[in-house]
């Protein structure tokens, strides 16, 4: 019963965390993925985009990236929910291998993988879109954005 349980929680937590990615961009200008996907707070980024000052055509532009990006990723992410829940019923079950198990845990790897992939290019898509200094701007607030998420990530671990 013991292992059992142990495999179920080790499973659970394999499936429930994606590797992250830290993509450095040359002018300091980091993790943008969400110029191209709607913004950093799950589609609010309409408040970071008035911050960056852009032109009716750059934010034409970064729809038409947001839109192409989420028509492709959309597929790709539903694929990968119905794997971690395929992978979560093998890790629960008692008669299934372990070569099965890891089969899944490979599928589920390379979903990620293509879902990371297309983030990076709509970055770089996205990112040819601002001008030097906002893209300065954008890592100015990316940075501030970082700070405050860490800062209150420490307060919770200090209570």
């Amino acid at each position: 019963m013991k292992i059992k349980f142990f495999a179920l929680a080790l499973g659970l937590m394999f499936v429930g965390f994606s590797p992250l990615t830290a993509l450095a961009l040359p002018d300091g200008a980091s993790n943008m993925p969400w110029l191209a996907q709607g913004g950093p707070d799950g589609g609010k980024g309409e408040r970071w985009l008035q911050q960056l000052n852009l032109s009716p055509q750059q934010q034409q532009q970064l729809s038409a990236i947001r839109q192409k990006y989420k028509g492709q990723m959309e597929p790709i992410r539903q694929q990968l929910r119905a794997n971690q829940d395929e992978l979560r019923q093998l890790m629960a079950s008692d008669t299934t291998n372990v070569a099965s198990i890891r089969a899944k845990h490979d599928q589920i790897t390379g979903l990620r993988q293509q879902l990371e992939k297309l983030r990076f290019e709509s970055m770089l898509e996205s990112r040819d879109i601002l001008s030097p200094e906002q893209r300065q701007q954008l890592a100015q607030l990316m940075n501030a954005r970082r700070a405050k998420w860490q800062n209150k990530r420490q307060g919770a671990n200090n209570q």
